[in-house]
């Protein structure tokens, strides 16, 4: 019996309408007797949950008079039951008298609710991907609209299926709106739509309030591994990095990597498992531990190399290495397996960007923001670009003192004090690759009672594009000393991932020795630097500078420095530092510091601790703390100590302030010195 109703229920729950041929009907003798002992009969079956069954009589009874209300009704009400809510809410509306209010409520709520399964689902089409989920709130708007205020108070279940409908939108500011006025009213969110608002209170940026509601759904569906994924990031967020990872790791054990049955020759994927897997090692990275993190993801992309998302977070480590351009290639990787990928789309868009491709990524940026404009991701990756294409600036004042040991007279090329203020800016970025520059600073030092200032504002241009970069400066003196305009021209290039090099040439250079100009000497200067950064571990520069000075002093610079990472830790970093350098000058007798030949070499350690932080806002703190010899040409070797400690505080995207205190006691033609100077800067854009 229930084969040959199939067809009949299969067109109900369907949405057609189907006439019983007189070959699947009943035999007349097989008929009850009254139209009441059918529906008994009906209802018996609906409650056994023999659906099929039931709908057939009901269709039997409408068939014989179309008019009646109560079989129609208990027709519509079998088809929710079924799961058909489209086809039985069409059927509702179409003669709505026949429906009591709380049946209206039911089948309204349950044609929602499916619209919300569908809104869901993945779409095969990015463009459209949320067309389901906009019908679903377009309808669930309708639905509210037609409430009265207390009816919507009331309505619990289309206030939670709301919070459905917005998280999947991406609109998590709207989530979080509608989940504090349900807690203002007394209404308890149950656990399922308790995880969408950890999601929306994450996107939002409350973490805490975020782990609060994830631990909260976690209690009532434990073992829900989407949620503890969710809960992961919420301590990652924030900053309880051990509690992120120590989760992660309980994810990964209770998940085999590739589960076998028994007399299997092979396992099949655990996708739990890939995931738990790659958002520790993700996580790992968050915490400063990249090179761990690069080791993980690498075994992971061995086994699954055709993995887009595995192939774009692996993208991402080698960009916080410092590797931009293997990074890029790993988001186009990504992005080839998988064109819908966001997250590849925009490691890629900050990877052209990292490396001055600006014309490529704003194709990538376009296509992310027209698709995806809630997206919190994209939302970010949108203020990144403002910030790094807008106006550009520094600011930024400093002061010191330096005093000789007993007479108190100094042989500082710094004079007895010194300071310096200034302001530069750079215009946004032009056609992608320019940017005109203007700067006024004022450097100044007192020396035996007579203040020296070295004044200069002007303009420049400069051009970044690819590996290139291009700088030419004009600036004007605006003191009683010298009276030549500098013009500057500088060049970078950058070989690859690892090697960078720079050139520099100055005509008047207004970095030249301030003791020098007291006398009215002014000098040209060119330089050239070589820096090999390998990874974030270490790097390593060298410099050389040449000054010809108008009294024909020929002075030269040799110059070393380099860090190598020796803790590391998600809050604190402590690099072992170094620096070493030797110069010479071809006159003794100049009216200012120098040497005819001298070196240096120091070593020390610098602790860069985050004392605070929440996403782009920090306050980070450094201390550095170095000693090492001096040795100058007829004054023999001394140990020169020197230290710092320094504040930086992060505003926001696109704005720092950093401030800072050092100490040192340098020695000049063998004259033991102490020097304490403060400083201060603000910068602008990213």
């Amino acid at each position: 019996m229930k084969l040959r109703l199939l067809p009949l229920a299969l067109a109900c729950a369907s949405g057609f309408s189907l006439q019983l041929p007189s070959a699947l009907a009943a035999p007349v003798d097989a008929l009850p007797a009254s139209r009441d002992a059918q529906l008994d009969e009906a209802a018996h079956l609906r409650d056994q949950r023999q659906w099929l069954a039931a709908l057939a009589i009901y269709e039997r009874l409408l068939s014989a008079r179309s008019s009646d209300d109560e079989a129609y009704r208990l027709r519509a009400l079998t088809l929710a039951d079924l799961g058909n809510a489209q086809r039985a809410w069409q059927l509702y509306s179409e003669r709505p008298q026949a429906f009591t209010e709380a049946q209206a409520n039911r089948l309204e709520s349950d044609r929602l609710a499916r619209l919300i399964v569908w809104g869901g689902l993945y779409a095969q089409e990015t463009s459209s991907r949320l067309d389901e989920m906009r019908l679903a709130e377009r309808a669930m708007a309708e639905h509210l609209a037609r409430l009265t205020p207390a009816e919507r108070v009331d309505a619990t279940r289309a206030r939670l299926d709301t919070l459905i409908i917005l998280n999947t939108l991406e609109k998590h500011e709207e989530v979080v709106a509608a989940y504090r006025a349900l807690q203002a009213d007394g209404v308890r969110v149950p656990p399922y739509a308790l995880a969408k608002v950890g999601d929306s209170l994450l996107a939002t940026r409350h973490p805490e309030e975020a782990a609060a509601a994830l631990e909260a759904s976690l209690k009532e569906m434990p073992g829900e591994f989407d949620i503890q994924l969710l809960l992961a990031y919420a301590y990652l967020e924030s900053e309880q990095h051990d509690r992120a990872l120590t989760l992660l790791e309980a994810l990964a054990k209770a998940n085999e990597p590739w589960p076998r049955a028994a007399g299997a020759r092979r396992g099949h994927q655990n996708w739990q498992r890939f995931e738990a897997d790659t958002n520790h090692a993700m996580v790992t990275a968050y915490g400063n531990r990249l090179r761990e993190a690069e080791t993980a993801l690498q075994a992971l992309v061995a086994l699954a190399p055709n993995n887009a998302g595995l192939q774009s977070r692996l993208g991402s480590v080698f960009s916080m290495r410092g590797w931009t351009e293997r990074a890029l290639e790993r988001q186009r990787m990504a992005m080839t397996l998988d064109p819908r990928s966001t997250e590849a789309r925009i490691g890629a868009t900050e990877s052209l960007l990292s490396l001055d491709r600006v014309e490529e990524a704003r194709m990538l940026r376009d296509g992310l923001i027209q698709q995806y404009p809630g997206n919190t991701h994209v939302r970010r990756l949108e203020r990144y670009w403002d910030a790094r294409q807008g106006w550009h600036g520094r600011a930024w004042a400093a002061t010191g003192r330096s005093d000789a040991t007993g007479n108190g007279n100094t042989a500082s090329p710094l004079g007895n004090r010194d300071g310096e203020y200034g302001l530069s800016v750079e215009s946004p970025l032009l056609g992608d690759r320019w940017r005109i520059t203007a700067q006024a600073s004022d450097a100044w030092a007192d020396f035996q009672g007579e203040r020296v200032h070295g004044r200069y504002a002007g303009m420049g241009l400069r051009y970044v594009h690819d590996r290139l970069s291009l700088e030419a400066q004009a600036l004007r003196p605006d003191d009683r000393y010298l009276d030549d305009t500098a013009f500057g021209l500088q060049a970078g290039w950058r070989f690859s991932d690892t090697w960078s090099a720079s050139a520099a040439a100055f005509h008047a250079d207004p970095e030249a020795s301030l003791q020098a100009r007291r006398s009215g000497i002014g000098a040209d200067a060119w330089q050239a630097a070589v820096t090999w950064t390998p990874s974030e571990q270490g790097q390593l520069g060298l410099r050389y500078k040449h000054w010809d000075y108008d009294d024909g002093n020929r002075r030269q610079e040799l110059g070393l420095v380099g860090q190598r990472r020796w803790i590391t830790r998600p809050h604190l970093l402590v690099d072992v530092i170094g620096d070493a350098y030797a110069s010479r000058g071809s006159r003794d007798d100049a009216p200012y510091f120098n040497p005819s030949s001298d070196h240096a070499f120091n070593g020390g350690v610098r602790l860069d601790h985050i004392a605070w932080r929440r996403y782009e806002r920090h306050l980070r703190q450094r201390l550095e703390i170095t000693a090492g010899t001096y040795w100058q040409e007829g004054y023999g070797t001394a140990w020169v100590p020197r230290a710092s400690y320094r504040h930086e505080w992060k505003l926001g995207m696109g704005h720092l302030l950093d401030y800072g205190v050092s100490w040192s006691r340098p020695v000049y033609d063998g004259q033991r010195e102490q020097r304490v100077a403060l400083d201060i800067e603000y910068r602008w854009g990213e």
